[in-house]
């Protein structure tokens, strides 16, 4: 082969690849436009904010750590879940024990969080605590939050003084957020 074909073989490889590079730049491009105008990427922000802890749930679960770190206490293995309906809970291990779990749910509203709390509790009012032979469930809840504690087996008396101390100064505060 000679040089001449070589190179013109050459250029067109190079003008070749980018060409595709091009295209695969407008069609992410577009991917991205799309999403801007059908909400999408609005939507896909809000839940990576709130994984990520910013915004008001951010400012609620900050206040709750920072809580619990004043009693030496810590909130570990956070999970969450977003209802698809506005609402976000979150589940931690106090101390990284699973007989101690610290729940936080957040709703749009006071009357959701109300209807929610009956689905999964079986109990509507603000503050309940419901106990059985695996352990005790205590919830304190105001507006649109419940901080849920449940302890169980021969531990439910360990930390409950001091969990509900840091729930009532949490939900205290709740009128800031």
């Amino acid at each position: 082969m000679d040089r001449k074909v070589m190179r013109v073989l050459l250029v067109s490889g190079v003008l070749l690849l980018s060409m595709v590079s091009l295209a695969a730049c407008t069609s992410s491009s577009i991917e991205q436009e799309r999403k801007v105008y059908t909400r999408e990427a609005t939507t896909e922000g809000n839940f990576r904010a709130k994984q990520q802890g910013h915004g008001l749930n951010g400012t609620l679960a900050k206040k709750l750590t920072d809580g619990f770190t004043a009693k030496h206490m810590k909130l570990m293995n956070n999970m969450f879940e977003d209802d698809g309906d506005g609402g976000m809970s979150y589940m931690y291990l106090l101390n990284g024990s699973a007989r101690h779990i610290v729940k936080v749910h957040i709703y749009r509203d006071a009357n959701i969080r109300a209807a929610r709390m009956e689905e999964m509790y079986g109990e509507r009012r603000e503050n309940a605590v419901l106990e059985n032979v695996m352990g005790r469930t205590t919830i304190r809840s105001k507006g649109h939050v419940s901080l849920v504690y449940t302890a169980s087996g021969g531990e439910k008396d360990e930390y409950e003084q001091d969990v509900m101390q840091v729930f009532q100064e949490v939900l205290h505060q709740i009128r800031e957020y």
